[in-house]
C-alpha cells in the first residue's frame, strides 16, 4: 500500500490531503513563527518534506514557489533556470486544477533533512523574513479566494515560461515578482500581491520585447540569407 495512504472503515484516504493538527494549532501564525515552530517541535533528528509542507497547510504553495524562486533571483550558475524552472511550472499548473496544497510524489515527501541544518537556515532567514512580515498585514482577502489561487497559479505559468526562455534577463525580475507574491500567499497581503503582480508584468513584457526582436532578426535573417550568399 501507498505510504501517502492508509485504509478505514469507509475506505482509503489520502494522508497527505488531510489537515495536520501541526497546521490547525499554528494556522493563523506568520510563515516564519511556522518554520520556528516546525524546528521546535521537531521529533528526532531529522524532519520530512511531508511535515515541512504540511506545517503550512494550504499555504504550502507559497512556501514552495518561494524555494525554487530564490535561485533565480541571485546570479547562478548556467543552467539553474531550467532546473527550478519547471517545478515551478508544475506546481503553477496544479494552482490553475484548484489543488489545495502541492502535489509530490511519494518518495519526494519521504525524504528528510537534518533538523540541525534546517534550524541554521531558519536562523539566517527568520531576521529578513521576519522584517518583510512586519510591514504585511491581511488586506484584500477577497484576492486569495478559489478564483484568486487561479490567478497565482496562470501568474507562476506565465513566470516559469520566462525564466525557462534561455535568454538574458528573462528570469530576473519575474522571479522577483514571485517571490514577492508567494509571501503575499502566506501572509494573505493583497496589497503585496498586487506588487508582485506589477513587478512581474512588466518582467514579462520583458521577456515579450526580447521575444519579438528576436523573431524578427530570426525571419530577417532568413530572408538576407540568399544575398550573404551569392544567390
Amino acid at each position: 500500500m501507498d505510504a501517502d495512504t492508509k485504509t478505514t472503515k469507509t475506505g482509503r484516504i489520502n494522508v497527505y490531503r488531510q489537515t495536520s493538527e501541526f497546521h490547525q494549532a499554528h494556522e493563523h501564525l506568520s510563515a516564519s513563527a511556522v518554520l520556528r515552530a516546525v524546528i521546535d517541535e521537531a521529533k528526532g533528528e531529522t524532519i520530512s518534506i511531508r511535515e515541512i509542507i504540511e506545517a503550512f497547510g494550504e499555504r504550502a504553495f507559497g512556501f514552495v514557489l518561494i524555494l525554487f524562486s530564490l535561485p533565480n533571483c541571485v546570479p547562478n550558475v548556467p543552467g539553474i533556470a531550467g532546473i527550478v524552472g519547471t517545478p515551478v511550472l508544475i506546481f503553477g499548473i496544479q494552482m490553475m486544477l484548484g489543488h489545495k496544497r502541492p502535489w509530490l510524489p511519494g518518495f519526494i515527501l519521504r525524504r528528510t533533512v537534518s533538523v540541525s541544518k534546517f534550524k541554521r537556515l531558519i536562523d539566517i532567514a527568520e531576521p529578513k523574513l521576519q522584517k518583510l512580515e512586519s510591514y504585511c498585514k491581511p488586506r484584500l482577502l477577497q484576492l486569495f479566494g478559489p478564483i484568486g489561487d487561479r490567478v497565482v497559479g496562470l501568474f507562476a505559468v506565465l513566470v516559469a515560461l520566462s525564466v525557462l526562455i534561455p535568454f538574458p534577463g528573462t528570469n530576473f525580475p519575474p522571479s522577483i515578482a514571485l517571490v514577492i507574491a508567494s509571501i503575499a500567499i502566506m501572509e494573505e497581503d493583497g496589497y503585496l500581491l498586487i506588487v508582485g503582480y506589477l513587478i512581474g508584468l512588466a518582467g514579462l513584457a520583458y521577456t515579450a520585447t526580447i521575444l519579438g526582436a528576436s523573431y524578427h532578426l530570426i525571419v530577417a535573417a532568413i530572408q538576407n540569407l540568399p544575398g550573404w550568399l551569392g544567390f
